[in-house]
């Protein structure tokens, strides 16, 4: 089975020693990075690894550095291991001394002598994960974790992701990169409180109605969670969420009441005597008929045998 939002593997090393090829190398993975400012001494060594939906860049640099970003249909998180860096992002001071969160707008940073990591998360591919529309309406209120113990979850996911990008073997491996992105995505949605306005729901709903007129058209056919994602244009966690706060129920919950309408239709039109409560179960995708006469009395207040006799 093709493997939800596969993505072209990134495993990149740049280096630059002056002003005009390291504004080159770092728009590499931040194309609105603009060099303010930098020394004699200035050097950058970079090394980027991941895909379209997420990148680990390890950036280590010498001697001054005044950068300016334009921050942009991502979201990115620092963290800072050695030297001297003071950063802004949409004219708020940023600390530092613990991972921070750059948002859609501008940053600035000035630094001397530095060893960093920057895990950049495209919005489109985050909103896809989490079944919401956050290019459009995304909030992010908290530059910082919102508790010690999500900092350090959020920092364990990222060592944990970092070996397994480093082994290329794991990081080329589709499912096991795909899963350690969607770890990314999901530590830092949590530590950083990442959510969306409440038109958020608009998004939401329009995928939903996607993934439910999907459900209808091929309501007779095998449908996966997996195909009903892929029609709604979410990942599967994304499907899984979108529907549970669209409608208070499971795609999989979703398709089987649709199902079980589908044979009440039919057991209230059928001949009682040319045709079996079998038959039409079978129709609609019912192979365990126990369990099926059990949910049909749920949704219905009959079995499906009373139906077809009335």
């Amino acid at each position: 089975m093709a493997v939800d939002n596969a993505s072209p593997v990134l495993d990149t090393t740049r280096e630059a020693f002056d002003i005009d090829s390291a504004g080159d190398v770092l728009r590499q993975v931040a194309s609105g990075v603009t060099i303010r400012e930098a020394d004699s001494a200035f050097s950058l060594y970079q090394r980027t690894l991941g895909d379209e939906r997420l990148r680990l860049t390890r950036l280590r640099t010498t001697g001054f550095l005044h950068a300016h970003v334009d921050v942009s249909g991502y979201v990115a998180v620092g963290r800072i291991s050695s030297g001297g860096v003071r950063a802004r992002c949409n004219d708020s001071p940023l600390d530092v001394s613990a991972p921070f969160l750059l948002t859609p707008g501008s940053a600035e940073t000035w630094s001397s002598t530095v060893e960093a990591d920057a895990i950049g998360l495209d919005l489109a591919a985050l909103g896809m994960f989490t079944g919401r529309d956050l290019t459009a309406t995304g909030r992010f209120p908290h530059s910082g974790a919102l508790s010690r113990d999500l900092q350090d979850h959020w920092e364990s996911t990222i060592a944990h992701v970092g070996r397994i990008f480093d082994d290329d073997t794991l990081l080329r491996n589709d499912l096991i990169r795909q899963a350690a992105v969607d770890a990314v995505f999901a530590a830092t949605v949590s530590t950083f409180g990442i959510e969306a306005e409440t038109a958020d729901a608009v998004g939401g709903s329009a995928a939903v109605a996607r993934a439910t007129d999907f459900v209808d058209d091929h309501l007779g056919e095998p449908l996966s969670v997996a195909d009903i994602a892929a029609a709604a244009r979410l990942s599967v966690r994304g499907l899984q969420s979108a529907f549970q706060r669209t409608l208070g129920v499971t795609p999989a919950s979703y398709v089987r009441t649709a199902r079980l309408a589908a044979v009440h239709r039919d057991l209230q039109k059928a001949d009682a005597d040319g045709t079996t409560v079998a038959e039409i179960a079978r129709r609609w995708g019912f192979a365990h008929l126990p369990r099926f006469a059990q949910h049909y009395r749920t949704e219905f207040g009959e079995l499906p045998h009373e139906t077809l006799r009335r």
